[in-house]
Parts: C-alpha cells; structure tokens; sequence
C-alpha cells in the first residue's frame, strides 16, 4: 500500500533467529508457523500501514520453493478505514489474478483466509530492490536507465491496458530479477482500476492522498489519478537511477517549477528532454500514455543513428571538398532536430 515496504530480494539479515522470531511474533506470526497447512513462515520481509509482508515456503510442492505471503494487517481501527483498506486487499488479489500471466509482475498463487485475518500468497522475485541496488552499489548508467525505462513502459502499456493505475511506482516497488535481468513491478497494494464495470464498492478511495510524496504528481496527491501520473512517477525513478538522489533532494526552477536534477550530470540531451517532459507537474506538459514515451525513444534512436551516418559522410564530404562547408538538406536538420 501507500507506505508499505516491500522487499523480495534474497532474504539477508543482521538479526539474530531470536530477533527474528521476536520480529514475526510482533505481526501476529511466529517463525516456522504454518498456514493453510502449506505455508510455512520464514522471515519478515516489511511492515507497511496496511500490513505485513513474510518470506514463506510452499511445503506441499517439491524442493518446498520460496513464496511471499501478505498478510491485512492494518495499523489503523477506524471500522470504516479498515473497510476500504480492506476492499483495497482484495482489489489487489483480483488486479494480479488479472495480470500475473506478464512476466514482470508477480504471479498470485492464493488468497484465502483464516478466522478474521485474510492473505494473498504471490511469486517470490529472486533478486534487488533497486532502491537498495542504487544504495549499495551506484547509481545506473544512461543505457541502463534507458534499458529500465523501455522494459517498464512496455509494462506500463500492458497494466494500462487493462484500465489500471498502480499510482506508487517507486524505487522500492521495483525489483531486478537476478536470473534474467528483467525488471519487475510489485506491489499492487494501490492500484485503482479504471474499468467501466468495476464495482463501486471496490473503488472507495481513502480519505488521504495515495502515493509517495516526490514520486506521486500533483493530481493523484489530489486524488485524480490518471494514466499519466504512473508516467511521471516513473520518470522520478530514472532520475533516482540516474542520481542517486530522492526527489526531494532537488531544488525547484522558480521561474518553470521544473526539477534542478540533471545540474553536473553527464546525459544525452535527448533522454534528458524525455524523461523533464515525463516529470512535468502540469498535467497537459507531460506525455499521456507510455506508447508516447516508447515513440519518443524510437525517435531518439533513430535520430542518433541518422546523426552519427551524417557525421561520417560530412567528414568525408569535407576531406574531399578540402575543409569545405558541406550543408544538411533541410528535411535531414528537421530529423536531427537542428533549428
């Protein structure tokens, strides 16, 4: 949910199996307790204001594989709170159940519950929450910033497809798998469905903004979420990626309110005009839909391929011309972007 933590990187810990224990048993668990007669409790994973989030295994299936089990556990007893917190679990259960067939995000493997306490059981990601991978290594580079933004707005165009909005993509929801490079979007704690046949009840919206302050734009922290706002929140992770810094951390232009981040930075001026037009606070400045920004990537590539074909027969045009000035046509300028 909004300030849940969820890590499914490999379990590491400094805590002793004491500790450990003392962890689970504060979230109403303990260590090795059983649930549904299959799951078996291994570790804390995090603790949001809407529940918690355990390493389990699955002992019924062969070599007993690594699961993550969430618990609805809210922190809050406002009865009406509590409902919607609770139509927002199982939203959460029915958006995965819709989208788990795509490979980046996690596949829902139950959902039950046990006396007055409910549970989902999803695909455990083996690898690094990239808030922790940018934490203890350094920050990404260009082509693996652009690697990231392509793999997540491929995504993005898939979860939207199907009337969704995650509104709390962060750094801590995202996860670099370790088999296979891929990124994966968890999560969906937050997610608000769109579609004309969702049901009312389901829709209920907190009396709080939903989202990560500096992540989240200025019309979801309005409650008004809308296709674009996932837009902007991812390209608040890219300059996470790219820097190593929270949003926050930046000064603000008060002459456009745009982010100061890319001050010392050494980008591409075309990636660095995708992503200040992802991240624009106006709503109406910003790109609308991911197929947007993947047109605008393509463009980019084509034009850096078109530019360095120039470049080579401009110098050997001057070599032949002896230093003579050798001129674009107009339409070739137009593709580069030259006034």
């Amino acid at each position: 949910m909004t300030d849940a933590v969820t890590i499914q990187s490999a379990p590491v810990s400094n805590l002793t199996p004491e500790q450990l224990m003392l962890q689970v048993e504060s979230c109403g668990l303990v260590a090795e307790e059983m649930l549904a007669k299959r799951y078996s409790i291994q570790s804390l994973l995090g603790r949001g204001g809407f529940g918690v989030t355990f390493l389990a295994r699955n002992i019924h299936l062969p070599g007993q594989p690594f699961c993550v089990v969430k618990k609805f556990a809210p922190i809050f007893i406002d009865p009406k709170l509590v409902a919607i917190a609770r139509d927002q679990f199982e939203l959460e259960s029915l958006m995965l159940s819709q989208l788990g067939s795509h490979a980046q995000v996690p596949t829902l493997l139950d959902y039950f519950q046990i006396d007055q306490n409910y549970y989902l059981v999803e695909e455990y990601i083996p690898g690094t929450v990239l808030s922790q991978l940018v934490t203890h290594q350094q920050q990404l580079t260009e082509p693996e910033v652009e690697n990231f933004l392509t793999q997540m707005l491929q995504l993005l165009v898939y979860i939207h497809s199907h009337h969704l909005i995650h509104r709390d993509i962060k750094p801590q929801n995202i996860i670099l798998c370790q088999t296979d490079r891929r990124f994966v979007l968890v999560d969906f704690g937050a997610v608000k469905d769109l579609s004309p046949i969702a049901s009312p009840n389901k829709q209920a919206e907190y009396s709080t903004a939903v989202g990560t302050p500096g992540f989240a734009p200025p019309e979801q922290l309005a409650n008004y979420p809308v296709y674009a706002s996932d837009i902007y929140a991812l390209g608040m992770t890219c300059i996470y990626l790219l820097t190593g810094r929270e949003p926050s951390e930046f000064s603000i232009d008060p002459h456009t309110c745009e982010l100061m981040w890319a001050e010392d930075l050494d980008i591409s001026i075309g990636l660095l005009e995708i992503i200040n037009k992802m991240t624009q606070m106006p709503l109406a400045d910003r790109y609308q839909s991911a197929t947007q920004v993947l047109t605008a990537l393509d463009n980019r590539s084509i034009r850096a391929k078109l530019r360095a074909y120039m470049d080579q027969k401009h110098a050997v045009a001057k070599g032949e011309h002896s230093g003579s000035l050798v001129y674009y046509p107009a339409v070739v300028n137009w593709a580069l972007g030259i006034e």
